[in-house]
């Protein structure tokens, strides 16, 4: 009969229960517990997904309400000035304007006023029509100088006069067709009397007779003639008319002053030493309301105007031994005391020269572009807008504000940034 080893002998299978203490109630109870499974990982992803939506709407909301201010101090310098210099009528050669000559234009502006006059006194008068007319200068694109007190005569033969010399501009030649030189100027009847009153067309200056002149340089009526009368009538009171006239002046000074003003081309200045006005008085023909009679008065402003920048760049050379001829601007020219020096002597129509002395203490501000200085800071970081100011050496210094303020760069858009100039 075999034997049966130890390790051949088979144990029956107890249950874990059965090998516990307790009877293995615990793991019974625990094992007949659900099992849970572990949470789905997906807050990461959601965080991450809102930020790829967020971060865009983000940027996008922070550029279209971003914004930059700079405010730019530039580089300024004082002149003590004590300076004269010559000045010359343009067109002029380039050749000529060097050294300390300036060139200036003339503008002119003109205006009427007129006010109603009682007429108390019977007198016997002598007035001369007048009027305005268009002198044509076919004859050279020279310009050419009809002297005080030239003749035109009407092709009735009636003479009237220019009272002051006069410059008319030379011709032009645009597209191959001649365009005359013009000058608008009031001529006078030679003689008094109603019968050079009325409408004047073609005139002609006898002086020029058998001259290719006489053909060339010629008028037309602009205006009709009129104030013309020799007889008696009621006038105005000497006394009565200087009051009247006076408070005219003074009203027309000033139209003429501020239409002097508003017709100022940019970039250019005038000073009031090289303003002139002209007034002429004339009662009007026939009576007003009331049996009055009206007093016009025509005035006429010419004044002399320099180009700014030719100006604060002739006084820099002659003040600041570094000057490298950059871009300059004289800000306080109206503080300056301008005289211009021969004025009694001067006439703005016919001089084509004078000299100009200037005094004071003269603020100049060196200049730069703004467009280019914005589309230059335009998307740039923070970090490097000190290295852009460095390449406009106009500007002394500069302070940024950028909003938001979480934002780093400038706004991409030039239009966002906005250049204050503290002077």
């Amino acid at each position: 009969m075999s034997k049966e080893l130890i390790q051949d002998i088979k144990q029956p299978k107890r249950r874990l229960a059965e090998i516990l203490p307790g009877g293995g109630r615990a793991s019974e109870a625990a094992s007949a517990a659900p099992v849970r499974r572990p949470r789905r990982r997906t807050t990461g992803w959601l965080i991450i997904v809102v930020l790829i939506i967020l971060l865009p709407l983000v940027y996008f909301v922070s550029q279209t309400l971003a914004e930059a201010v700079v405010t730019v101090k530039p580089k300024q310098a004082i002149l003590t000035l004590d300076d004269t210099l010559a000045v010359v009528a343009r067109p002029v050669d380039a050749a000529v304007l060097t050294g300390a000559k300036i060139g200036y234009e003339t503008m002119t502006v003109q205006a009427t006023d007129s006010v109603a006059v009682t007429a108390t006194e019977k007198k016997t008068v002598a007035l001369r029509a007048s009027g305005q007319i268009t002198v044509f200068n076919r004859y050279s694109s020279r310009p050419q100088k009809l002297i005080a007190n030239t003749r035109f005569e009407a092709p009735s033969g009636k003479i009237y006069r220019i009272k002051d010399e006069i410059i008319i501009p030379g011709y032009e030649l645009v597209d191959s067709k001649l365009k005359p030189g013009e000058f608008v100027v009031t001529v006078y009847a030679d003689k008094a009397g109603a019968e050079y009153n009325g409408e004047v067309k073609d005139l002609t200056i006898p002086g020029f007779k058998g001259e290719p002149r006489y053909d060339k340089i010629t008028a037309r009526g602009l205006t009709s003639m009129t104030g013309g009368f020799a007889g008696e009538r009621l006038t105005i009171p000497d006394s009565v008319k200087d009051a009247a006239e006076k408070e005219l002046s003074s009203r027309l000074e000033s139209s003429l002053a501020e239409e002097a003003r508003a017709g100022l081309p940019d970039g250019f200045v005038t000073f009031p030493e090289t303003k002139f006005i002209k007034l002429q008085s004339r009662v009007k023909e026939g009576p007003a309301d009331n049996g009055n009679l009206t007093l016009e008065l025509d005035g006429e402003l010419a004044t002399l105007i320099f180009s700014r920048q030719e100006l604060s760049r002739n006084l820099a050379t002659r003040h600041l031994t570094d000057y490298d001829g950059a871009e300059v601007a004289i800000a306080n020219f109206d503080e300056l005391t301008v005289s211009l020096l021969d004025r009694g002597s001067f006439d703005p129509a016919s001089s084509r020269e004078a000299r100009l002395n200037f005094t004071g203490e003269a603020r100049v501000v060196w200049q730069f572009d703004l467009a280019v200085l914005k589309r230059a800071l335009a998307g740039a970081s923070k970090n490097d807008y000190q290295a852009i100011f460095l390449k406009f050496p106009s500007i002394a210094s500069a302070e940024v504000s950028i909003q938001p303020p979480w934002l780093k760069r400038f706004p991409a858009d030039p239009g966002k940034i906005t250049i204050k100039v503290d002077q």
